[in-house]
């Protein structure tokens, strides 16, 4: 059954330590999740030569594909 919701979900998985520490900071602030998300996104989209400049500092080494689900499947048979 197709998706009702105007926009489409985006899946993000970060580490929980992380995730725990953000939301933290974020509620220490009375700031929500979400709306941090789309601030980041707007500001890319905005001035993303700035934006990215300021993250590069933190930016997480880029995750090895391992095929997903399809791979899981082939790796049973």
């Amino acid at each position: 059954m197709p998706s009702k919701h105007r926009d489409p979900a985006l899946t993000v998985r970060p580490p929980k330590d992380l995730k725990d520490d953000a939301q933290a900071v974020l509620s220490g602030r009375k700031l929500e999740m979400r709306a941090f998300v789309v601030a980041c996104l707007t500001a890319l989209v905005k001035d993303p030569e700035r934006f990215l400049a300021a993250l590069k500092p933190h930016w997480p080494d880029k995750k090895p594909y391992l095929g997903g689900r399809a791979a899981a499947k082939r790796d049973e048979s």
